[in-house]
């Protein structure tokens, strides 16, 4: 596994002459191991399109196309891909991929045609069996599917594609039990084999075996690249099970890599807003169980005569008028001494109260917590979810500012020097403080504003 950036060394992994699918596979691993290794290679293709467009020397040209158009595939840029794959089919690798493209793209005849141009170098050749196999099983051929397969059942046995794709043609004709035999034996060859971790996830899903469901996307997850729909029904089923947190982790994975991905903007906007009821909710509560305490009479306790007597003539007869004064008051009352005091404070101290807290709060339902703001935040994480103006928006997303916690990291000041004018400044600030939140005020120096200014973009 790559652990850091610089072991990613594309232009060597990337050289025509030693270029194999079992490096390509390595590859794409590597460049879905660090959110680093991905730029790296956007950057990359980025520079390889430039240069495809300079190139005169033809062979050099056939090279680099071939080249592309497998790092298109690999980012998930299927019809580019494609496209450039078709000018070299001629070669055998270039003619693989452009049947996983096929594939991908939902074109199965194609997809055969180019599978089997690729083997015919080497009729044997497993891998390429097993993609044909799985196009016809995509294509609806089951049983010339599992033919297939069926031949390699000795051979390869110790395989755990082989036992995957061998369970999933009886997957689709519904032999589950035998099918899901198969995929357990894949797990036992590989316990990390993503293919068959999530159709076992899927299936325990459909059986409503929840916890199995959670146990094994979660491990697909863990995995790198990861399977995309075991982010989605995960979520689901965090959602289901009221780990809203959870859910709105997973549904933002996927945006990260597919900020245009409809079910999971619709998935996410769901899991926020069951959240936000939630924690409506359990706030209620909380406030319900603060009410009952603070009720609680005076009466109720233990206390000397001349203590009870004393607040009586204070107008003190709960718990939460006591809240609402202060030491100093009780005190400088006639006859309320410090015995009287600390009887006082040890009452409160059970219900975990103290004298003035009331005042010193400003709100009784802070006595318990002061988290509602927080949940706030995480309610209303992206900027885009709150109701800034489209130009607004537009500002925050140039400046690098996605979150609420991003934005209330910065000072009326800074944003001012970042280019933000006084109009958009006074928008924030409205619409944070309905969300009471507001911007930050103890960062105003000149060395921290220019520090800051070298990393915004111009």
């Amino acid at each position: 596994m790559i652990t850091e950036v610089a072991d990613l060394d594309i232009d060597k992994i990337l050289e025509v002459e030693t270029l194999s699918r079992e490096a390509v596979a390595h590859f794409k691993e590597q460049v879905y191991s660090l959110k680093e290794n991905r730029e790296k290679l956007d950057a990359k293709i980025n520079s390889m399109r430039a240069h495809l467009k300079k190139e005169h020397d033809g062979a050099r040209a056939k090279d680099l196309t071939l080249l592309l158009g497998i790092c298109e595939w690999v980012v998930g840029n299927v019809e580019e891909a494609s496209v450039l794959l078709k000018e070299v089919k001629s070669r055998k690798i270039g003619s693989y991929y452009l049947g996983k493209c096929y594939q991908e793209l939902g074109d199965y005849a194609e997809a055969m045609e180019c599978f089997e141009r690729a083997k015919k170098a080497d009729a044997e050749e497993f891998d390429i069996c097993m993609n044909i196999a799985e196009t016809k099983r995509m294509a609806g051929n089951i049983e010339d599917a599992l033919e297939i397969i069926k031949k390699f059942s000795k051979s390869h046995r110790d395989s755990a594609e082989l036992h995957y794709q061998w369970g999933y043609c009886l997957d689709t004709l519904g032999e589950y039990d035998e099918a899901f035999s198969h995929y357990e034996q894949s797990l036992q060859i590989d316990q990390n084999y993503a293919r068959s971790l999530f159709r076992c996830a899927f299936n325990y899903d459909l059986n409503g075996e929840d916890e199995k469901a959670i146990e094994y996307y979660e491990r697909c997850i863990n995995l790198c690249p990861s399977h995309i729909n075991a982010y989605s029904n995960l979520g689901l089923l965090y959602e289901d099970k009221g780990n809203y947190d959870d859910a709105v982790y997973c549904f933002e994975t996927i945006l990260d890599a597919e900020p245009t991905n409809q079910r999971a903007l619709l998935f996410l906007k769901d899991a926020r807003s069951s959240g936000a009821m939630y924690y409506d909710e359990e706030i209620s509560k909380k406030q319900g169980k603060e009410s009952e305490v603070l009720n609680i009479p005076i009466s109720d306790f233990e206390l000397s005569v001349r203590s009870k007597n004393c607040l009586e003539k204070m107008n003190i007869y709960t718990l939460r008028d006591l809240t609402r004064i202060t030491e100093a008051d009780l005190l400088s009352f006639k006859n309320f001494g410090e015995t009287s005091l600390n009887e006082i404070k040890v009452i409160l101290s059970q219900k975990g109260l103290r004298l003035g807290h009331s005042l010193e709060s400003g709100s009784e339902t802070e006595l318990f917590t002061n988290k509602s703001s927080e949940k706030k935040m995480q309610i209303f994480d992206a900027i885009s979810e709150l109701e800034f103006s489209t130009h607004c928006k537009n500002i925050l997303s140039m400046l690098g500012i996605e979150t609420v916690e991003d934005l209330v990291e910065n000072t009326e000041l800074e944003l001012n020097q970042k280019g933000v004018n006084q109009d958009y400044i006074n928008e924030i600030k409205d619409v944070l403080s309905k969300i009471g939140m507001n911007l930050k005020t103890n960062r105003n120096s000149a060395a921290d504003l220019e520090d800051n200014d070298a990393e915004w973009p111009v």
